[in-house]
């Protein structure tokens, strides 16, 4: 039974893309609940299947990628029934009024996301009609209270602006008004702040979190900055190669990672106080091709820790207490942990 308290519980899912050269896993197996309120941060490097997550969630892998097994049950209220999106068709009714008015996105690039010959106030307006039994008039007005509210100096102005004539941290604004303009219980945000600048950033984090506490929002963070989700999220769930290595509340993440891919992320946080010319640390190598995945841990041809057993066993997620889980042959010999949770 799902957790009243999840407005999502992702379970066991897999998502393939089915390629003239053979069967590629771009998700195997994810797991991650979201509790109503809460802030999950979804990491790792390009290409670990982050992305993909958040597309699968709102039904939009575009063919030949498919949903193969697992369930994504959406509550969008504590005391009704969850929805298994799964279940929906891609074009079904159902899903296309759960889009927006019950699960909205971000995405990283607001160029690409904003139709370049609309205003923004007629493209948050439309937004809000396709949801709402109201006049043009009236979504014109909630289009500029939400410009407001989300920090757009002069809306009514702005209202009438094409996304060209905004700055990148202002059509970033503008699209988490279009995302807010039905109310929705979670929103999916990839990689909101990786065009911007750093002040940019902060606000944009600031006002995420804002949100957060004035509307009740769940948020699905998905970044590779290690540094965003120390500032934002309340857990972590750490990807590689399109399986989950750890997840775990976020203070426990970053006081005691357990995967050494885990730790390869925090040491590549840059310092305020490293030395001048100090050369960032990275994890050495790449995430491998999907064409030659490694037969045990995916992570075993880059990890410096790696035993014989990694070599040849792929690890399954164990837990540590209080939350905390990683899949590692080599914590697991030094630590123990248990299976399940």
């Amino acid at each position: 039974m799902p957790n009243v308290d999840n407005v999502i519980e992702i379970k066991d899912l897999r998502v393939e893309f089915p390629t003239e050269d053979g069967l590629a896993v771009a998700v195997d197996g994810l797991s991650l609940a979201i509790g109503r309120g809460r802030i999950v941060g979804l990491v790792g490097e390009s290409g670990c299947g982050k992305s993909v997550t958040g597309l699968a969630v709102l039904r939009l892998l575009q063919p030949p990628g498919r949903i193969a097994s697992g369930s994504i049950l959406f509550k969008p209220q504590p005391d009704a029934e969850s929805i298994n999106l799964t279940e929906l068709l891609p074009d079904s009714e159902q899903l296309r009024k759960i889009r927006g008015a019950g699960i909205s996105v971000i995405f990283q690039e607001p160029m690409s996301s904003l139709t370049p010959v609309y205003t923004i106030g007629d493209q948050i307006a439309e937004a809000i009609l396709t949801h709402k039994q109201i006049s043009k008039r009236e979504a014109r007005a909630q289009a500029v209270e939400l410009l407001r509210s989300v920090g757009v100096p002069s809306p009514e102005l702005r209202a009438d602006d094409y996304p060209h004539q905004l700055s990148g941290g202002m059509r970033q604004r503008a699209l988490i008004a279009m995302a807010l303009s039905c109310n929705p219980k979670l929103l999916i945000a990839d990689e909101p702040t990786t065009a911007l600048d750093v002040t940019v950033q902060a606000q944009i984090l600031e006002l995420l979190l804002e949100l957060r506490e004035s509307a009740g929002l769940s948020i699905l963070l998905i970044t590779h900055d290690m540094g965003v989700v120390a500032d934002s999220a309340d857990d972590v769930v750490v990807m590689y190669a399109g399986v989950v290595v750890e997840s775990a509340p976020v203070l426990s993440l970053f006081k005691n990672p357990l995967h050494p891919y885990t730790r390869g992320l925090l040491l590549s946080i840059p310092s305020a106080g490293a030395r001048a010319g100090r050369k960032l640390y990275a994890v050495e190598g790449t995430v491998p091709d999907w064409r030659s995945r490694p037969i045990g841990c995916l992570f075993e041809p880059r990890c410096t820790e790696r035993i014989e057993r990694c070599k040849i066993e792929r690890p399954s997620l164990r837990s540590y207490g209080d939350g905390h889980f990683a899949a590692c042959w080599v914590r697991e010999a030094e630590l123990g942990g248990t299976y399940g949770g």
